[in-house]
């Protein structure tokens, strides 16, 4: 015979109550005063909530990006109120206001992204695979282990013989191969895939990031000036 559970089944109903219990267990074993735990509440438990929206209902894929970025903003206008003490309020508001910038533009791009771009302009390897965190994990654990071993190899790699090399079907490292040329660090040759040289040798990470993360930031402006 089965012994009872006294936790609730649903998977989300026990994260939520493993936010309070923690937050119980700060407030018992610290001075904190409890109100400054409502914003680690409040957003713990609203990604909660989000997730759970995301499981039961069919909704965009941008969707939980949507809903993390309004959850930012609102952290960062709470932040003056709840974050700081009161001989902090310009750090506070400081603060505040970057964490709150930072939601807002997590909300911009979500939004212009579920308007305006289209669903083909989505590489398949990363299309399809929000609703099933286990597959996502397992789609980035693939991701690291064929760069690494495209970072290893002497020669250029063909999928199946990449495939067989790191024991995986050649039905998921193609479209991981795929996706790492589109993103550069791989490039297709005639006898298969290879890693791309770096062009600035010790300092191309550096290079690279700095190169990327001005297009990633003007992404949602790029998005509505192409409507």
């Amino acid at each position: 015979m089965d012994t009872p559970s006294l936790l609730p089944e649903n998977e989300h109903v026990r994260s939520l109550l493993g936010v309070v219990a923690l937050a119980g267990i700060l407030v018992a074993l610290s001075d904190a005063d409890p109100t400054t735990l409502v914003p680690m509440l409040a957003l713990l438990g609203g990604v909660t909530a989000i997730n759970a929206a995301t499981d039961v209902f069919v909704l965009p894929e941008e969707t939980p990006r949507l809903g993390y970025g309004v959850l930012v903003l609102l952290l960062g206008l709470a932040f003056p109120v709840f974050g700081t003490d009161p001989g902090q309020t310009r750090l506070g508001y400081a603060l505040g206001g970057l964490i709150a910038t930072c939601g807002a533009w997590l909300v911009f791009d979500a939004y212009t992204a579920m308007r305006f771009e289209e669903s083909s302009d989505r590489h398949e390897f990363v299309s399809g695979g929000d609703d099933d965190s286990a597959e996502v994990m397992f789609r980035l654990q693939t991701l690291n282990v064929v760069n690494q071993a495209l970072q290893d190899a002497e020669m250029p790699q063909s999928p199946a013989d990449l495939a067989a090399e790191i024991d995986l079907t050649a039905t998921r490292v193609e479209p991981a191969l795929s996706y790492l040329e589109t993103k550069g660090p791989a490039e297709r040759t005639p006898d298969g895939y290879r890693a791309t040289p770096p062009r600035w040798g010790r300092l191309h990470p550096i290079v690279a990031f700095g190169r990327w993360l001005p297009r990633r930031l003007f992404a949602p402006l790029r998005r509505l000036s192409g409507h």
